[in-house]
C-alpha cells in the first residue's frame, strides 16, 4: 500500500467538476456545423425565393465572394459557402474553447491557492 494515491477530498472534486474543461475539437466541429448550416440555409432561402426575371438575387450575400473565393448565390455556391462556413466556425469554436479553458484554469488556480493560503475557514 506504499504506492496508493491519497483520496481526493470532496471539495476538490466539486471544484474540478464546476470548472470542467471544454473539449476544443467538439466545440470547433459543433460551431463549424452551425456556421456551415447557417450560410447554406441563407443562400438556399434566397434561391428558393420567387424573384422576377432580371433582378439580382441576394446582392448583399453575394458580397461574401470578396472574402470567399468562388462563392456565389447559386446552388454550387451554397455548398462552397457551407465549406467556408465550416472552416470559419471551426476556427471560431476552437478559439472560444481555448479562451474559456484558459480563463477557467486561471480562476481555478487562484481559487485553490486562496483556499490553501487561507485554510479551511
Amino acid at each position: 500500500m506504499a504506492y496508493a494515491r491519497p483520496k481526493p477530498d470532496r471539495g476538490d472534486l466539486i471544484a474540478r467538476a464546476a470548472f470542467a474543461r471544454l473539449d476544443v475539437v467538439a466545440l470547433a466541429v459543433a460551431m463549424g456545423s452551425v456556421f456551415a448550416l447557417g450560410l447554406w440555409f441563407a443562400t438556399a432561402m434566397l434561391l428558393m425565393k420567387d424573384t422576377p426575371p432580371g433582378v439580382t438575387v441576394g446582392p448583399h450575400l453575394a458580397l461574401l465572394a470578396n472574402y470567399f473565393p468562388g462563392y456565389s448565390v447559386s446552388w454550387i455556391g451554397s455548398l462552397l459557402g457551407a465549406c467556408y462556413g465550416f472552416l470559419i466556425g471551426c476556427g471560431f469554436g476552437a478559439i472560444v474553447a481555448a479562451v474559456c479553458n484558459v480563463a477557467h484554469h486561471i480562476y481555478f488556480v487562484i481559487a485553490i491557492t486562496r483556499r490553501d493560503f487561507a485554510g479551511d475557514l
